[in-house]
């Protein structure tokens, strides 16, 4: 198969609507094209449930990253051997708070931050990765819109800059969060604080 032939069988594996016919791409031999079925919200689950044992890692990431994956795939792939699909399904807001509570627990940062910043993070996992020994963990938890308002006053005063720049540039930082911010010692974190 040459590069323009794949080229258009992942444009027409994007654009189906029929779960007929993206089971029938699933099975392509390109992984670009099984990765865009992976990727297409109409994919019915039966077919997302095959590309998330995918031998291709980008395939079992597209698969994480869908919405319309099930929570019990997901949570397979949050213990998937590629840190690449973990962080990815660290970050789906499909994820059960179970796999996200392991996901926050993850060996690898990257994980770890991505489960950090998940719209669907419980207050128990966003107060554990504001205790994270790295500091981008710290800023995705700080950076987060449902971060509650005492998570982000504790995280405003943290010693890393990128942190509290994180809080700063979060739109649900409380005003007088802010107000301290504007007068942070790191021009950085003072510019992301008086940003409208």
């Amino acid at each position: 198969m040459t590069s323009a032939e794949a080229s258009r069988a992942r444009e027409q594996a994007v654009g189906e609507r029929s779960a007929e016919q993206l089971a029938n791409w699933a099975a392509h031999p390109d992984a670009e094209v099984r990765a865009a079925v992976a990727s297409n919200p109409a994919a019915a689950p039966r077919t997302l449930e095959n590309l998330a044992h995918d031998e291709d890692w980008r395939v079992r990431a597209a698969a994480a990253a869908n919405p319309a994956t099930d929570g019990f795939w997901l949570g397979e792939l949050i213990r998937d051997d590629d840190v690449r699909v973990r962080e990815v399904a660290a970050a789906n807001p499909g994820l059960t708070s179970k796999d996200l509570a392991r996901a926050a627990e993850d060996d690898e940062a990257r994980v770890r931050a991505a489960a950090a910043a998940n719209s669907a993070a419980s207050q128990t996992a966003l107060d554990t990765a504001s205790q994270d020994i790295d500091w981008r963990v710290r800023a995705c938890a700080g950076a987060n819109p449902v971060a509650p308002m005492v998570l982000l006053r504790t995280l405003a005063t943290d010693e890393d800059w990128r942190v509290r720049a994180s809080v700063a540039a979060n739109a649900a930082a409380p005003s007088e969060v802010l107000a301290a911010l504007v007068l942070d010692g790191d021009a950085g974190v003072r510019e992301a604080a008086q940003r409208p």
